[in-house]
Parts: structure tokens; sequence; C-alpha cells
């Protein structure tokens, strides 16, 4: 199974956010911690030989601020974004991660899945803590976490 390294992620998020969403953010580890998000995503790659989950948590207020950015509005206006166009560019931001995590394990048998996103708690995944794995912050502030799980077929 191809492994990529956290790195590549770190490299993939900074250039969507950068590149899709403008903005930055920091890393850090965090351990199931470093924060309290209400929304998750989840993009699979899969081939015969297993999967590579692509999970994501982020917190509410940096999810209206990237949408906003995203949609072209103005951040002040952020409050005002329905729940669907936040859980749309959730998901836009999910494929675009795991997009950019397929480009890298170029490996041509991998299969981009479907990008979900959903609030925490809507969805059978009822946790708002982090995944364990990367954390990345805005401001200082935690802004949400990404980790990449393996598993087999």
């Amino acid at each position: 199974m191809v492994s990529l390294p956290e790195e590549v992620l770190k490299d993939v998020i900074s250039e969507v956010f950068e590149t899709m969403f403008f903005t930055d953010v920091d890393f850090e580890e965090c351990e199931g911690g470093g924060g309290t998000f209400e929304y998750g995503s989840e993009t699979r790659l899969v081939n015969q030989k297993g999967c590579i989950v692509l999970k994501m948590r982020i917190g509410e207020r940096f999810a209206r601020m990237i949408t906003a950015n995203f949609l072209g509005i103005d951040e002040a206006q952020a409050d005002e974004i329905d729940e669907d166009e936040l859980v749309d560019s959730l998901r836009e931001l999910s494929n675009m991660v795991a997009g950019g995590c397929h480009a890298h394990a170029n490996h041509p048998e991998w299969k981009l899945g479907i990008p979900r996103a959903w609030r925490i708690g809507t969805e059978k995944e009822d946790s708002t803590r982090s995944v364990s794995g990367l954390g990345f912050t805005f401001s200082g502030q935690p802004a949400g976490s990404a980790a990449l799980e393996y598993l087999p077929c």
C-alpha cells in the first residue's frame, strides 16, 4: 500500500488553502485534542489493495471564513452563509486535498472517491474532537485537523 509522508499532507493543505480559499494556516501535531470542531469531512482513495481515508475536522468560525473567501463573499457577511453552502465548500476542500494526495501518490490504480462533509452530530460520526494527526491553526487559534487513515480492503 502507498503511504504518504506527513510533509505531503502539509504541502497539499497549504496549497489548497492558499490558492482556493485565500488564507494561510500553520501546522501542529495533535493527539485527539487541539480544539473542538463542528464540521467533519471525509474522502477516500481506493484501489484493490485497500484505501486511504482523508479525515478532516474544521471549526465553524474558520469554516465560515474560508467559505466566504471561496464564494467571493465579504468575510463580514460570513454569518449569513447557509448550512448547505458551508457543507458544499467543505466537501470541495476535502476533494481538493484528497486530489492533491492522489497526485502525490502517483499511482493510476488509485481512484478518488466522492467527498462527504457534515455538521458533527448529524451523522453517525458524533465526535466534535479533532482527528488525531495534523492540526492546523489560523491566527494562532485551532482551526482544524487532518489525518490519513490506511485501511485494508
